[in-house]
C-alpha cells in the first residue's frame, strides 16, 4: 500500500498533465505517433502525457527483433497472414496488438536531475491499470514476472498468476530544457489484453519467432484476459467499463477530466516518422 502512495505522490508532483484518448487510425501511424508525442513533450510543447490508444491487429516488436534476414522474412510472412509487424521505439520482445487490446503510454520529459528511476516509471505506468482493475472489477492487479509469457519482465500487470499486460520503456535524447540537438523524453507503454483471443495471439507471436529465431517462446497458459476474470461480459459492456474505469483512475491521479487528441503538428510529425515503424527500415545493408 505504501508503494502505491509513493506513485500517487509522483503523479501529484507533476503540475500539468495531458490525457489523450487517441483516435489515430489503427495503422503504422499509431506507432509513429509515439515518437511524435515524445518529441513534443521533450521540446516542452506539451506537458507530461498519458495516451490511451489501440493499434491494428499486429505484432509490435523492438528494433533488435527485425535485424536478421530471417527476421525480415518472418515479418513479411506474418504480414501475408494478417499479422503485420511494426517496430516500436522501446525494448523488450514482441507483443500482440489489435481488437481486444488497449495500449497505455506514459510520456515524461527527461529531467535534468535523477528524480526518476526505471522502476519508478514502470510503477507510474502500471498504477492506472491497477486502480482500474481494483475499482471497476474488484481484481487485484500486481507486478510480477511470468516466465513463458510474451515480453516478460518484472513489471507485467498480473491477475491470479496470469499476465494481462506487458510493459516496456525507453529513455531518449538529453535532459529536457537543456540546449540539445535532441531534447529528451521518457516513454513507457503497456499493452493490456481486454478480450483478445489468447490462442490466436500466442500462435501469431510464436509463428513470428519460429521463423525469425527457430523458437516458440510464448506459453499459452501464462496469458490471461480481463474478460475471463470479469465473467465474460459482452464486448460492448467490457470496453465501456474499461474506458470509464481507466479514465476515472487517471483523473484521480492527474486531476485531468478533459480528454484531448494529438495536435496537428504532432500528427504531421508522426506521418513523417511512419517509415521508421516498418521492419524493412532496419534491414542490414
Amino acid at each position: 500500500m505504501e508503494q502505491i502512495h509513493t506513485e500517487e505522490r509522483m503523479y501529484q508532483e507533476i503540475k500539468e498533465w495531458r490525457v489523450l484518448w487517441d483516435d489515430t487510425p489503427p495503422t503504422a501511424l499509431s506507432y509513429a505517433m509515439e515518437e511524435a508525442l515524445g518529441r513534443a513533450v521533450a521540446r516542452q510543447e506539451a506537458p507530461a502525457t498519458l495516451r490511451i490508444w489501440q493499434g491494428p491487429q499486429a505484432i509490435a516488436v523492438a528494433k533488435k527483433d527485425v535485424l536478421t534476414p530471417q527476421a525480415q522474412q518472418a515479418a513479411a510472412m506474418m504480414k501475408e497472414v494478417g499479422w503485420p509487424v511494426f517496430v516500436r521505439q522501446s525494448g523488450g520482445t514482441a507483443v500482440p496488438h489489435g481488437p481486444g487490446t488497449l495500449n497505455l503510454s506514459l510520456f515524461l520529459p527527461r529531467p535534468k536531475d535523477q528524480r526518476y528511476s526505471i522502476d519508478d516509471v514502470y510503477r507510474m505506468l502500471g498504477l492506472p491499470l491497477q486502480k482500474m482493475l481494483a475499482d471497476t472489477f474488484g481484481l487485484d492487479g500486481y507486478f510480477a514476472e511470468v516466465p513463458g509469457s510474451f515480453c516478460d519482465g518484472r513489471y507485467n500487470v498480473v491477475v491470479d498468476g496470469k499476465k494481462l499486460a506487458g510493459t516496456s520503456q525507453v529513455w531518449k535524447g538529453g535532459p529536457a530544457g537543456l540546449a540539445s540537438r535532441k531534447p529528451g523524453y521518457i516513454l513507457a507503454h503497456a499493452t493490456f489484453l481486454t478480450h483478445q483471443d489468447p490462442k490466436m495471439a500466442v500462435s501469431a507471436l510464436n509463428a513470428f519467432y519460429e521463423m525469425a529465431e527457430g523458437t516458440r517462446p510464448v506459453q499459452l497458459e501464462t496469458v490471461g484476459t480481463l474478460a475471463e476474470f470479469a465473467g465474460h461480459p459482452s464486448v460492448e459492456t467490457l470496453e465501456r467499463q474499461v474506458r470509464e474505469g481507466l479514465l476515472q483512475a487517471i483523473a484521480g491521479l492527474t486531476g485531468v477530466t478533459e480528454i484531448s487528441v494529438p495536435s496537428e503538428k504532432e500528427r504531421a510529425e508522426a506521418e513523417a516518422f511512419v517509415p521508421q515503424c516498418d521492419p524493412r527500415a532496419y534491414r542490414k545493408k
